[in-house]
């Protein structure tokens, strides 16, 4: 139990850090450029030595952009590919990709104020927009493999790839909504409307 206790603590620790560090760059990136300051700088505002710093990220970039968009909780994805039936997941493929990319929103512990300072980054260096889509093209192709293998289709299956895209329209619509607004309602919440029109969308020609 103490154990349990104490790694708990440390992990919080290493989020708090992380999250720290991710602000700093950005908030730096924001007033001066990427080039405009070092390594060495970001520690000093955040408090920690460089090596700390390498021990999280490789380059400035990685800290500006914070996690990888890839980053995926393990048991939210071991819980999708088995099919739900684990509250929250529940069987439904929309309902429980949104679970999904919620987790990894939490994971993440992105507020709407590090959403913020992000956007202001890339306004200040627009290169790292590049880094960003790669980063979203890797996503999208990761939850492709993930839906095949969910719904037990070939890895090249269009199938898998045509609903891996229109889900993650819909979860990066969901995501731009709730970041940029001062609603108090969870990822959850505000992806309920567009699941309900996609459900109800016909996406297959009457007979």
């Amino acid at each position: 139990m103490t154990e349990t206790i104490e790694e708990g603590r440390r992990d919080a620790k290493r989020r708090a850090t992380r999250t720290s560090l991710v602000t700093a760059a950005r908030s730096l990136t924001a007033r001066h450029g990427v080039q405009g300051f070092t390594v060495e700088q970001l520690c000093e505002q955040v408090g920690v030595s460089r090596r700390t710093f390498f021990n999280y990220f490789a380059t400035k970039d990685e800290a500006i952009l914070g996690a990888p968009a890839d980053e995926l909780p393990a048991d939210a994805v071991a819980a999708f590919l088995a099919g739900g039936g684990d509250e929250p997941f529940t069987g439904d493929l929309a309902g429980d990709f949104v679970e999904l990319l919620a987790a990894a929103h939490e994971g993440a512990a992105l507020t709407r104020e590090e959403h913020v300072a992000l956007h202001r980054a890339l306004v200040a260096e627009p290169r790292l927009l590049d880094q960003l889509m790669e980063r979203g093209r890797a996503m999208e192709e990761r939850m492709a493999a993930l839906v095949a293998e969910r719904e037990g289709l070939a890895a090249d299956d269009p199938r898998a790839r045509v609903a891996a895209t229109l889900l993650g329209a819909v979860g990066q619509a969901v995501a731009m909504r709730f970041f940029s607004t001062e609603s108090v309602t969870s990822f959850r919440d505000e992806a309920a409307p567009d699941l309900q029109a996609l459900r109800d969308l016909r996406l297959t020609p009457r007979p």
